[in-house]
């Protein structure tokens, strides 16, 4: 049989691990976009303090030449959620207001925006608000006292509150369809808080996060194993394929694609957009054959995964995409 043919007849797919539509199939309905590997903090709980003292690192802001081509292919994917975050803080690249801009006249909807709000001051969102140019912003606490925001982010716990309040009146003021989410990483530093934290910000914000804490990624920068005891151990089961494969597109500032979003060394890297397209990396067959290992269950097989605990956290029917869905009132999968 040509290699042409063993491809077609790969499986993909197998309920109820499937793409959720159609064109998902030649489109990821979820891009990740990390457009900066640089960060104004040092949190405990992210590799990044680590990450930034290697003699290897520099930091990257995505160019804008392949941001213009991001923005071209997604406009010919309506419902494609644009998210903005990962690696590093997104109000540092100094173009990140022309990057929404355009964004916005190649009609993307919806689009994301993780930030640690330190950044977000009164003009930044005055701006975001009045030009329309974000639909979802997703500010990342983690505390609820600055005494805990001081451990674990080492920050200005007091500047962050009051920015987090402008953007909320603003927003209200304006009458804007933004919506706001707060996240808390619920980690042993910080668990004492979490009901606190909750209670306060439900009704203020439009969707209160607790997200799960996982040990490897912070320690080593890729997944792994619960190498210091602080992750929660989650309940055995049999293992599922990771989601990601089938809804995800991670996009690293440098313009490389990998498959694992916790990838902070590129071990999953897949493609490159300086000289691939998004739906010629995601249609293509090392994607076809990760999804067929994940569908067989053969994990042992693709080494970055093999080790993976975080899998269990990405759950096909609760992920960020119910998020989405409670905050616009709208099914993206």
């Amino acid at each position: 049989m040509k290699d042409s043919e063993q491809e077609r007849d790969l499986v993909i797919e197998k309920e109820p691990y499937i793409f959720a539509r159609p064109w998902h199939r030649q489109f990821p309905p979820m891009l990740v976009v990390s457009i900066t590997n640089a960060c104004n903090l040092r949190c405990s709980h992210c590799y990044y303090s680590t990450f930034s003292k290697r003699s290897d690192y520099h930091v990257n802001m995505l160019p804008w030449d392949i941001w213009e081509e991001i923005c071209l292919e997604t406009s010919q994917w309506p419902g494609v959620i644009m998210n903005f975050g990962t690696d590093g803080e997104p109000l540092l690249h100094p173009r990140l207001i022309e990057m929404l801009m355009l964004a916005r006249k190649n009609n993307i909807f919806p689009i994301n925006i993780t930030t640690n709000g330190l950044l977000m001051d009164a003009k930044f969102s005055g701006r975001l608000i009045d030009e329309h140019l974000v639909d979802v912003i997703n500010i990342s606490l983690d505390a609820f006292t600055s005494e805990t925001y001081a451990k674990i982010r080492g920050g200005d716990f007091e500047r962050l509150a009051k920015n987090v309040h402008t953007l909320i009146d603003l927003r209200n003021a304006a009458k804007s369809p933004l919506k706001i989410q707060v996240n808390f990483i619920n980690q042993p530093d910080s668990r004492a808080e979490v009901e606190a934290f909750r209670q306060y910000w439900d009704g203020r914000a439009d969707l209160v996060m607790i997200r799960t804490y996982y040990d490897s990624t912070s320690v080593t920068g890729e997944t792994g194993p619960n190498i210091t005891g602080k992750q929660d151990v989650f309940e055995k089961t049999d293992r599922w394929p990771c989601q990601q494969l089938w809804r995800r597109f991670n996009i690293s500032d440098d313009g490389t694609v990998r498959f694992c979003v916790d990838d902070w060394f590129n071990k999953s890297r897949i493609g490159d957009l300086k000289t691939q397209t998004i739906s010629e990396i995601w249609t293509g067959e090392e994607y076809n054959r990760l999804r067929n290992l994940h569908i067989s269950g053969q994990f042992e097989k693709v080494p970055y995964c093999m080790k993976c605990t975080e899998w269990q956290g990405m759950k096909w029917d609760y992920d960020y995409f119910t998020a989405i869905e409670k905050l616009l009132g709208k099914k993206f999968v």
